[in-house]
């Protein structure tokens, strides 16, 4: 070590801890400064987001479930920028830019389509979120929360005139506003677009949201001008109520049974709506959106007044799934902070740029981890592989870290800092998704077995064990390790500090599940009714599905990643779909020495997604049904044959499942952190950890998101990097809404 360098041991390398140590080396000087050294399990980066390459199976991606980027990542997208940026790939290579250029990283994604159980059967409700402004993402700048307000009650506007029938508008552009709602739109001067299209109330509101954005600070007129806003909005929706029950002259109730289209436009109006009206009366814009988590989203979406058809909503049941908001996986315990969601939904919806989302050009661990991997280590930052932490000892008055017990899981050959973790697949450097033996001292009888060294429950023991001293080893440590994992290597943590056994005990965790699919069949030719043509729009666009049947609520066609697979090239798959959701906890976790149990998980996921392809794939690919009695005993069921599997030729069914990808997410390090209500307030700062020499970082700590995402674990690794070297200074949306 030279002389006066600080020495940084990182322990873990999922999204935070790989964004604190970049952001460390992006600080003017910082080699003069720190040495830095990750310590991690098993063979790869990335943690719930790490990914590999079947190096037997045509070099396909195997991730840990769906992963996707939206457009209001800013951080993430940020970071990324400057990590490719750094990268300098030849403009031909594949990946070789962030975004834009001939082989960007990421590509906009428009089509998204909610699932609704509609009479007895599934439909589907397309939707392309229009794209907001010119803005790219990672460019510096969020949206203040009147614009975002701003933006939500235009879509609400425009999502009345797209969709209310043309004889219920007539009706409410004829009726008049109530009394004591025209001086508040003559104020406005909108009294006329009354006679428009019967919604003069949205405009006045927005005239007031925009008025905020031109002070410092919201005075009493101000806020009797959103209290007017309030009332005129809600006036607005009863007499919308009215309109349609009177023009179908049925109650609303009724009237959802049979027309799909009027559940679509009051659920989201409703909505949108109340959640405008809940921001204004318990005055998020001063007090800001934590001191709502003690209650959960829908309980406070009723409180304001939200009704029962909008409260379960489809697009609400979404939100609840994207974050897998379900305690102990099960779909009777819904959970979700209604502050945290809040927050969540409107940066989602209404502070994205560019596009809502963004699909990576190739695996997670290719376009993430592979990348900042690359740059780090050509900025000589250390990895040692095959580490893993048993337990991190604090010091007995609590005041730092003292050591950091490590077991050797494997030997390198030629030094514990000498494994080369990437190998090339068409030009990229990815991930594989086992360890490259060769390298390894006990290669081949770990390789003979296949032992996941990833595992808790593995049966393969530590070859050797060492232990870092403070003073000795590292000054300072990145606690870069998921939640779940803190009982079972920090312990003595919680033993010490209150404030690491209430997050324990209060900031949930839960299961996940997920699996993968290659076709032999293209996504035009499998999502084509039966004896009609294919569309050509299925194959440009590649849809995402929410809201479908469970477990696996969330659907994704991926096939624009089969150039970026290795398949024989007269003999490739003509699709790929990825499926997840979350996974019901058992009513005890098996002890660790129970090496069966992570087979048995899986096992448990393959049947129940052979079962789920038998009894709702017909709805998603029609085409890809066969008739007759299959296994359930229905009589149109999943066709396996419409599956890939490189080798086989007129296989059965059992034969051609085998050969797709599962995984049941089921260790400690791997589980899901929740945003349950009343837990906001137990999350430590990746700064404030107790001890003077750890930080931490990771989607589980107190960020300006507080749920489990890349941009919230990004800004965790900002502001454990921040702790230690002062650097980035400005973390966007850290205290949204104040900045």
């Amino acid at each position: 070590m030279a002389e006066g360098k600080t020495r940084i041991a990182v322990l873990g390398g999922g999204v935070g801890a790989v964004t604190a140590a970049f952001e460390i080396t992006e600080s003017p000087g910082w080699q003069d400064k720190y040495e830095i050294t990750f310590y991690q399990l098993g063979w790869r980066l990335g943690g719930k987001g790490a990914s590999g390459r079947n190096r037997k199976a045509g070099d396909r991606i195997e991730e840990h479930g769906l992963h996707m980027w939206f457009g209001y990542y800013e951080n993430s997208f940020n970071a990324m920028r400057r990590c490719y940026e750094a990268l300098n790939r030849d403009p031909s290579a594949p990946l070789s830019t962030c975004l834009g250029g001939d082989n960007p990283a990421f590509k906009p994604h428009e089509l998204f389509i909610i699932c609704q159980f509609w009479n007895a059967k599934w439909s589907q409700w397309d939707l392309k979120p229009p794209a907001i402004g010119h803005e790219v993402p990672g460019d510096g700048q969020i949206p203040p929360l009147w614009e975002a307000l701003d933006r939500l009650l235009d879509f609400l506007h425009r999502h009345y005139l797209d969709h209310v029938p043309p004889k219920v508008m007539e009706l409410m552009i004829k009726g008049p506003p109530p009394h004591d709602i025209r001086g508040w739109l003559e104020r406005f001067g909108l009294l006329h677009h009354h006679d428009k299209d019967g919604a003069g109330e949205f405009l006045a509101a927005r005239a007031t949201l925009q008025k905020i954005g031109t002070q410092s600070s919201i005075d009493d007129v101000l806020r009797h001008e959103l209290m007017e806003a309030v009332a005129g909005i809600e006036s607005f929706l009863n007499r919308l109520n009215e309109a349609l029950t009177s023009h179908f002259a049925t109650k609303i109730e009724d009237l959802f049974g049979i027309e799909p289209v009027v559940h679509r436009l009051l659920s989201l109006l409703d909505l949108g709506f109340y959640m405008f009206k809940g921001i204004v009366i318990d005055d998020v814009f001063e007090k800001g959106f934590d001191h709502l988590d003690d209650q959960d989203l829908r309980e406070w979406l009723h409180g304001h007044g939200a009704r029962k058809f909008a409260i379960n909503a489809d697009a609400l049941r979404v939100a609840y799934e994207s974050i897998f908001a379900y305690e102990q996986g099960s779909y009777e315990l819904p959970n979700l902070a209604a502050g945290t969601g809040l927050r969540g939904l409107l940066r989602l919806c209404f502070s994205f740029k560019g596009g809502f989302s963004y699909k990576m050009q190739a695996g997670m661990g290719d376009t993430i981890f592979a990348p900042y991997y690359e740059v780090l280590k050509k900025r000589g930052v250390k990895f040692e592989y095959f580490c893993r932490v048993k337990d991190i000892v604090p010091s007995p008055d609590g005041t730092e870290i003292d050591r950091i017990e490590i077991g050797r899981q494997a030997t390198v050959k030629g030094g514990p800092d000498n494994y080369d973790p990437l190998f090339d697949v068409k030009g990229l450097p990815c991930w594989p998704s086992t360890p490259l033996y060769e390298q390894l001292e006990e290669g081949k009888e770990l390789g003979k077995e296949g032992y996941n060294l990833e595992s808790f429950w593995t049966a393969w023991k530590d070859v050797d064990e060492f232990t870092l001293e403070k003073g000795a080893h590292f000054d300072h440590v990145i606690m870069g390790i998921s939640l779940g994992a803190v009982p079972y290597v920090a312990a003595k943590l919680m033993d010490q500090k209150p404030q690491w056994l209430a997050m324990q005990h209060n900031v949930l965790t839960v299961q996940t599940q997920a699996f993968q699919m290659w076709t032999r069949h293209s996504t035009p030719e499998m999502r084509a009714l039966p004896g009609q043509e294919p569309s050509a729009s299925d194959d440009v666009e590649h849809p995402v599905f929410g809201g479908f049947a469970q477990p696996h609520n969330t659907c994704a066609d991926m096939s624009h990643l089969i150039p970026r697979e290795s398949w024989p090239e007269d003999c490739e798959p003509k699709g790929i779909f990825y499926f997840c959701g979350p996974m019901v906890d058992g009513a005890l976790q098996p002890l660790f020495t129970d090496t069966n149990f992570p087979a048995q998980a899986n096992a448990a996921v393959k049947v129940r997604a052979a079962q789920w392809l038998r009894t709702n794939g017909q709805f998603l690919f029609p085409s890809a049904v066969a008739s007759g009695d299959y296994h359930g005993g229905f009589p149109d069921t999943w066709d396996f044959r419409t599956l890939y599997e490189d080798g086989l030729t007129g296989p059965l069914e059992s034969e051609v499942f085998d050969g797709q990808f599962w995984r049941a997410n089921i260790d400690p390090s791997e589980r899901y952190v929740l945003s349950v209500k009343n837990s906001t307030q137990y999350r430590i700062k990746a700064s404030d950890t107790g001890y003077s020499n750890m930080v931490c970082a990771g989607d589980w700590t107190y960020t300006g998101l507080n749920y489990g995402c890349v941009e919230a674990a990004t800004m965790s690794g900002m502001e454990a990097s921040r702790a230690i070297c002062g650097y980035p200074k400005i973390i966007f949306g850290e205290n949204y809404p104040k900045t």
